[in-house]
């Protein structure tokens, strides 16, 4: 009988020919039904179909009078795929061995002969309970993309990142971010704030070290009306509006001494008064700081309180630098060029051989900041089809005669075969007919120079 692919899937293992077609027939007006006589084909169509709820009968082949082939079938498909619904179909002398299958995993019994009408109101509540797994699964999984997404990066230390950074989402303790300016602090706070239980509450930011000391309190706590010169209405501050959320309070470091008293008030007993007030208003909102400061070492000066240091860093989390993120720096380069592209209303460009170097030896002070700069001032200025060093405002690699001192003669050859290429290319917008017509080379010389040395760029 022939399958239905736009219904849900149902294998069926039994070695009873009869009750198989029986059950095929019965169910295949709703479900696309997968036969399975035996342990081996019923796992090999469950690996291939994908299928997430089976009906198995324990008596099967080569001891069809005992359960040991079924348990051990039930044991396999639950050990490849955990979420599989697998329903032990069995007769009531068989009872013992269907309760020995639910230590095991199995999801329920259906007991022997079958009434394919009370079979039917089962299957409907197996599926349900499936899809509601299925749409739980993809929700934490797109939780967890959107957060990681913004943080692109697979260096190993960008891993160890990701893996803090969904430890700590699970807990509402304080967290300390450090790193240079410009590694994405904030993007990091987001992401802890995304994946923990307060995602569905606000998500504030505020520099402590952009705004003047004399309006940050009022920006932090909120001020009553006449608390101050200009304070003609009371109004809330960012720990109010952070309320059920997270507040980020980026550059710590720089807290004046009189708020950083307030601050450690505030995470010690969840309460604020705004400016000017008497009122002790409770905020339940988690607090994440960051700096670029060393902070142990404004401790010692006496710059920053201890007590604070401590209640702020219970977890810490410490960003690299781009420079020491290996290749991360051209994944975060071709995803800024594909964003920002589509920010510009304008056709994406590749980066030339000679951009992809200069960003490679480029130290990157300003870091993940400095890229995106770059990029986007390079994406608005660059003609062509592509990005060149000069458009990073980025120093190209030395000329060859100068780079290969040390190399052998056919090493710079072909250093010097690639360039010509690549520059080639360039100037011909990607064109490989073209270039290979100004190159005197045949098309598939020059697909097979360009993959040679990595110039494969999907030209036209």
């Amino acid at each position: 009988m022939k399958t239905n692919n736009s219904l849900p899937k149902l294998l069926v293992v039994d070695d009873d020919e009869q009750i198989v077609k029986q059950l095929q027939w019965a169910l295949s007006d709703e479900y696309s039904v997968f036969p399975a006589s035996d342990r081996i084909t019923a796992l090999e169509t469950m690996g291939r179909e994908q299928i997430p709820v089976a009906l198995l009968d324990l008596g099967l082949q080569p001891h069809p009078r005992d359960a040991v082939e079924g348990l051990r079938t039930l044991e396999e498909v639950i050990a490849r795929n955990p979420l599989v619904k697998v329903i032990i179909v069995s007769g009531n002398s068989e009872r013992q061995n269907a309760l020995r299958a639910l230590e095991k995993g199995a999801h329920d019994i259906f007991a022997k002969p079958v009434n394919i009408d009370e079979l039917k109101i089962v299957l409907q509540r197996v599926y349900r309970r499936v899809e509601m797994e299925r749409e739980s699964l993809e929700e934490q999984s797109g939780a967890n993309r959107v957060s990681f997404e913004s943080m692109i990066g697979s260096s190993a230390a960008m891993k160890a990142v990701h893996s803090s950074v969904a430890k700590v989402a699970q807990t509402d303790v304080p967290v300390l971010i450090l790193g240079e300016s410009g590694t994405g602090k904030e993007l990091v706070a987001n992401a802890i704030h995304k994946l923990s239980a307060r995602r569905n509450g606000p998500f504030g930011a505020i520099n402590c070290g952009a705004i003047p000391e004399n309006l940050l309190e009022s920006e932090l706590f909120g001020n009553e009306k006449g608390a101050f010169t200009g304070a003609t209405t009371h109004r809330r501050g960012k720990l109010e509006y952070a309320k059920g959320g997270t507040l980020f309070l980026d550059e710590i470091g720089d807290l004046a001494p009189e708020l950083q008293v307030k601050i450690l008030r505030f995470l010690q007993e969840k309460v604020i008064e705004r400016v000017g007030g008497r009122e002790s208003i409770p905020v339940d909102c988690r607090v994440i700081a960051a700096t670029h400061r060393d902070l142990d070492k404004a401790v010692k000066e006496s710059l920053f309180r201890e007590d604070l240091y401590f209640r702020l860093a219970v977890v810490k989390i410490a960003l690299p630098a781009l420079r020491e993120r290996g290749n991360d720096v051209i994944e975060l380069a071709t995803h800024f060029v594909e964003s920002f592209s589509k920010e510009l209303k304008r056709p994406p460009k590749k980066f030339s051989r000679s951009a992809l170097d200069a960003i490679q030896r480029h130290n990157w002070p300003g870091n993940v900041r400095e890229l995106q700069n770059r990029i986007k001032r390079a994406l608005v200025l660059a003609e062509g089809s592509f990005v060149n060093a000069s458009d990073l405002d980025l120093e190209a690699a030395q000329a060859v005669g100068a780079q290969s001192s040390g190399c052998t003669l056919r090493e710079a050859r072909e250093e010097l075969e690639r360039e010509i290429i690549s520059k080639k290319l360039q100037e011909n917008g990607g064109n490989v007919s073209k270039t290979a017509k100004d190159l005197g080379v045949s098309r598939p010389t020059l697909y097979e120079l360009m993959s040679r040395y990595g110039l494969d760029w999907k030209f036209q």
